[in-house]
């Protein structure tokens, strides 16, 4: 979901979506590249945005949420 008004977002379950069958490691590994990459977009490499965006989808899907929009 793209934000370019930079709106508070929340984090809504879909457990229907999710990938039960995923190993623990899995997870754990998208999230330590999660970490990984924001440090980098906060240090200002522009070019670890994309990864950062691709890892949180994939956590998305493997763990069952979204980011919605709250609207003000």
């Amino acid at each position: 979901m793209k934000n370019p008004e930079k709106k508070p977002l929340r984090i809504v379950w879909d457990y229907s979506r999710a990938e039960f069958s995923v190993q623990q490691s899995r997870v754990q590994a998208l999230s330590h590249l999660a970490v990984a990459e924001s440090n980098l977009v906060r240090a200002g490499k522009d070019s670890a945005l994309p990864h950062f965006i691709a890892i949180v989808k994939e956590l998305e899907s493997v763990l069952g949420f979204k980011f919605e929009q709250i609207e003000e």
